[in-house]
């Protein structure tokens, strides 16, 4: 493994590019454009579109990122006639920057087209590929195969855990030797990052944060709390995020008196609603990694999860939360109950969790994926 430039040496030149418009990824890119202005050995660039609010939140906190004009409803005029200007203002920045590598953080429609002008121009390029297959209920599912066209001309693939890794092989898209597995990082939005206490005297809290798609199994959660309900255990749940809620589910939400913010939530309001509960659930059926669990792991919160995909690389047994034995309502409620019938374990969760943040912070991930940019 290279070691990170001596001071004596010319930092390396990264460009990082966020091109999407919203969504957990634009805190992401704000939280590693944080970490980049707090070291200097890194010479860090950040390009996003101008549509995205990170552009905004960014300023406030003293950080400059580059802006691309990207749409704000994907029409093919749109498409065609904003690629075109993209991609000039594209070259207009890599003139200014000279990168030594353009790291895209996530795939964008004209990804694919503008890392290839990079690597034209002879500087390389390292793509973040967050999911290998598309999520059943995704929308974006039917660009799939096009974002991933990106991951066949990068120098280097960047994914945030192994299962992704395999699942890139195995469908030919990259080889071991060319895939760099680091991890998810921590996403602290304005967590405190102090161990929390449950003395096991009113009922665990239990939280389903994120957009409400198929794939994340909101309805298996749901009918796990409502078994535990009928078996005498009190938990209580909560369902914050955007997404169609079926009337089956909704009226079981409703049986249960859960708490249901059902719109997008801000990123100003994540810290005071994690506030409100003791542990997260990551409910997935199907799963590449998850944000909600690292923002979870931020605010020292035990995860409940479904042993699927990266998540179990994430959520480790007794560590950093309570993993289910198998993909159903009763492994989950039965990982549910673990937890809600045992303070000391979920103590010691949130005390490990505490403990380990600097393993995996944004900093730490920062320096992951610099070594990988100039390997």
């Amino acid at each position: 493994m290279q070691h990170m430039p001596d001071a004596a040496a010319r930092p390396p030149v990264l460009l990082f590019m966020y091109l999407g418009r919203f969504g957990a990824l634009g805190r992401f890119t704000l939280e590693l454009a944080e970490a980049a202005a707090a070291t200097a050995e890194i010479d860090a660039h950040f390009l996003a579109s101008a549509n995205n609010d990170l552009v905004k939140a960014a300023s406030l906190s003293g950080i400059a990122v580059r802006t691309l004009d990207t749409f704000a409803r994907p029409t093919p005029l749109a498409l065609i006639a904003g690629y075109r200007r993209a991609r000039g203002q594209f070259l207009a920045q890599l003139d200014v920057v000279q990168p030594t590598a353009v790291v895209n953080l996530m795939a964008h429609i004209w990804s694919p087209l503008l890392t290839r002008v990079a690597q034209a121009r002879g500087i390389r390029v390292l793509t973040v590929v967050h999911d290998a297959v598309a999520h059943p209920g995704d929308p974006t599912a039917r660009l799939n195969r096009w974002l991933l066209r990106e991951a066949r001309h990068a120098d280097r693939i960047v994914t945030l855990s192994r299962s992704v890794a395999r699942s890139l092989v195995e469908q030919g898209y990259g080889t071991e030797r060319g895939i760099d597995v680091l991890f998810h990082p921590d996403l602290r939005f304005a967590a405190p990052g102090t161990a929390r206490k449950w003395a096991g005297d009113r009922p665990l809290r239990v939280l389903f944060l994120g957009r409400i798609m198929a794939y994340k199994g909101l309805d298996l959660l749901v009918e796990a709390v409502e078994d535990l309900r009928s078996q005498g255990l009190v938990v209580e749940l909560g369902v914050a995020g955007s997404g169609d809620i079926c009337t089956r589910t909704r009226s079981a939400l409703d049986r249960i008196g859960a708490e249901v913010t059902n719109r997008w939530i801000d990123d100003d309001e994540i810290t005071p609603l994690l506030a409100r509960y003791d542990a997260v659930a990551c409910a997935h059926v199907e799963a590449s990694q998850s944000g909600v669990a690292a923002t979870a792991f931020a605010h020292a919160m035990p995860v409940i999860a479904m042993p699927t995909g990266g998540i179990v690389e994430q959520v480790i047994d007794g560590e950093t939360g309570v993993l289910a034995t198998q993909v159903s309502r009763e492994a989950l409620g039965t990982a549910i109950a673990r937890l809600a019938e045992s303070p000391e374990l979920y103590n010691a969760i949130s005390a490990k969790l505490a403990a380990s943040a600097s393993t995996r912070s944004m900093g730490t991930f920062l320096r992951s994926i610099c070594q990988a940019a100039v390997r």
